[in-house]
């Protein structure tokens, strides 16, 4: 062997025990946190003598964890993300997200629509052509949607041409309130979707609700959201009023006035919402109001706001905070339960996806915005200077704040 080979051999023996161990690619450590993880998910749910997740029908449409337990899935999810991103790769994924997007959708919106999942019972199985009878669909049309989803576990194919339902289709069928939010979602929100980028365009930074994506798309002018957390953690006590200004159909002023009878609870929402409400509850009240016009219930202790703002551009925000005015005592409290965007790094990167995520559907539907505190505060401050944030709360696992305003008149 020459002296030229024997350095060289000499000098990459020496090279590699001066190299630190070689670090764990990014794929491998988070195919570790799937596991990992999976491990803790698995052990809770064997523990609470829980069912291991399924596609069988017994599977819960939903499963409450504790909060240690829930951030646990929550890693398993942001890591199985982030790692089918890379393993795709720059153009894979770019491919991927415009072919499974719009077909994915498409199979759920017909799945709504023709109400596929009631169209024959839990335990029993179906075919195609039962199915698109049931359904009143073609049956073509019915085979090409029954294939994609059986893809992605909505139904399942025991035995060559027999569909029996799946965990998620039988949540759809026994949750009605799923299967609508799925048609309206698909109906109003997807079809606005591809428009937003129109909408920017032809209409730059006007802030309408019916310069939205939605009123393009129609021609037309115009679910971490529980209640429990403001329901549960408010010394109510200390209030003789309460105003649920947009409040709907009052569920929120129900279990207020059914836990603290002597809170006086009023809702406020349109005639056409107001007509349709039933309710027994003796210290609740209902008002048709429209929050566009001078509030009527004068001097309330409490005045809320839950999932309104969202919904309307800042000018229209404006208008209904100076609405309220007259009506102030001073001191009266405002509550704005609604959706803040949090400082960087405050939520996972699963749950900021989320908010992202939000943010353009009400820009589609609504022509509306998320606001972070400092647009909150902004805001107030223009509808009236005194208006003052007192306090802002994130309750764990809820995707809404709680924004406590004092009139300071």
């Amino acid at each position: 062997m020459s002296a030229w080979a024997l350095s060289l051999g000499s000098w990459l023996v020496l090279t590699a025990a001066a190299m630190p161990a070689l670090q764990k690619s990014r794929i491998v450590a988070l195919s570790t946190t799937i596991h990992e993880n999976t491990q803790i998910v698995d052990s809770y749910l064997a523990e609470n003598g829980l069912p291991s997740p399924s596609f069988d029908i017994s599977t819960p449409p939903d499963l409450s964890l504790p909060s240690d337990i829930a951030k646990a899935k929550e890693a398993i999810l942001e890591a199985i993300d982030e790692l089918q991103t890379l393993m795709l790769g720059p153009m894979g994924k770019i491919f991927h997200e415009y072919a499974h997007t719009p077909t994915n959708l498409t199979s759920m919106h017909a799945i709504a629509k023709f109400k596929m999942a009631n169209s024959f019972p839990p335990n029993e199985t179906t075919t195609v052509a039962k199915l698109a009878k049931s359904a009143g669909m073609n049956e073509g049309d019915c085979k090409r949607v029954v294939r994609h989803v059986l893809s992605h576990h909505l139904f399942l194919e025991p035995s060559p041409g027999a569909i029996r339902h799946s965990a998620m289709t039988q949540a759809i069928a026994v949750v009605s309130l799923l299967r609508e939010w799925m048609e309206d979602t698909s109906e109003n929100m997807w079809s606005s979707a591809p428009r937003i980028v129109s909408a920017m365009e032809k209409w730059l930074g006007l802030d309408e609700p019916t310069q939205s994506a939605y009123n393009l798309a129609h021609r037309a002018a115009s679910p971490g959201m529980q209640t429990s957390w403001i329901l549960d953690n408010y010394s109510w006590d200390k209030y003789r009023s309460v105003v649920d200004v947009g409040g709907s159909h009052g569920v929120v002023a129900a279990e207020l006035g059914q836990k603290h009878p002597s809170l006086k609870c009023t809702v406020q929402d349109l005639p056409e919402v107001i007509s349709a409400v039933k309710t027994d509850v003796p210290n609740v009240e209902f008002q048709t109001y429209d929050f566009f016009t001078p509030q009527p219930v004068k001097d309330a202790d409490l005045y809320l706001f839950r999932m309104i703002f969202h919904n309307w551009g800042d000018k229209y925000c404006i208008d209904i905070l100076r609405n309220l005015i007259p009506a102030l005592k001073p001191k009266s409290q405002i509550m704005i339960n609604d959706h803040v965007i949090p400082e960087p790094k405050i939520l996972s990167a699963y749950k900021d996806k989320n908010v992202k995520t939000f943010n353009l559907i009400i820009e589609a539907c609504f022509n509306a915005k998320e606001t972070d505190i400092n647009d909150w505060t902004q805001l107030l401050k223009e509808a009236d200077e005194r208006f003052a944030i007192a306090e802002v709360k994130r309750p764990e696992g809820n995707q809404l704040q709680v924004i406590d305003v004092e009139w300071k008149g």
